[in-house]
């Protein structure tokens, strides 16, 4: 067997060697720090991101801004050299991609970081039994006192409610215990198994005893009637007439 026929029965494990990932590097414009955190980089290369590219272009505009001035003091050095950063900036800006943020913490979960605040001794946990936590009848017989349900658009609240579903599911099917694991096998899954709870959500009131006042001054606290002697209301009711 010649040389030749070897090599067709050895694998090209060229093929399976991963490329090098490239840095993740911010654009001067974004961090301006970044210029002087990568000094060495003057000269664009192959393997360099755009936005890697762009900062090595910019430190290299800044030497020669440095060299050219000190040598003959011109000012129109500095004009030029204004030009050519708003000139890569603007080429930048236009050509890096865009992030969206469509990624992000709710309003709710970003107030509850920030603040530091537990959540814990304010809402009730969602269970397996009831996992949006509205008040049921057997709550009555059970406890005088009982914290509101949370927040079900928050983050951190939705994946607990779906992990509680799901234990729901495994406690009604004893017969089949890797159940979960046959109806949740993809993200396809996953995603029908939410669009299916959409019917089911907390109610206005999870609370015993019910705060009826709360509730009531939510619907009806901003609005004005005569009753009460707004004279704004008491105009709105008066006929008008034109002359």
């Amino acid at each position: 067997m010649s040389l030749s026929n070897i090599n067709e029965f050895i694998p090209d494990i060229s093929q399976n060697i991963p490329e090098p990932e490239k840095r993740v590097v911010p654009f001067w414009t974004q961090d301006p720090n970044v210029i002087f955190q990568y000094p060495l980089e003057f000269f664009p290369v192959e393997q360099m991101a755009l936005e890697q590219k762009l900062n090595a272009i910019t430190r290299l505009v800044l030497i020669l801004t440095l060299i050219l001035f000190v040598m003959t003091k011109h000012v129109r050095v500095l004009f030029v050299t204004f030009l050519t950063l708003g000139s890569i900036a603007y080429y930048g800006y236009v050509n890096t991609p865009k992030k969206e943020n469509f990624e992000g913490k709710s309003p709710v979960d970003e107030m509850v970081v920030t603040a530091n605040f537990d959540t814990s001794d304010v809402f009730a946990d969602p269970n397996i039994t009831n996992p949006f936590n509205n008040t049921l009848m057997t709550d009555y017989e059970k406890a005088e006192h009982k914290k509101p349900a949370p927040p079900a658009y928050s983050e951190e609240t939705s994946k607990f409610i779906l992990e509680e579903v799901k234990g729901l599911i495994a406690e009604a099917n004893p017969e089949q215990p890797l159940i979960n694991n046959k109806l949740f096998r993809s993200l396809e899954d996953d995603l029908k198994f939410e669009q299916s709870l959409r019917p089911f959500f907390s109610n206005p009131a999870t609370t015993i005893p019910n705060d009826q006042t709360a509730f009531a001054d939510f619907c009806y606290g901003s609005m004005i009637s005569c009753k009460e002697g707004n004279t704004f209301a008491c105009a709105r009711n008066l006929a008008r007439h034109s002359t």
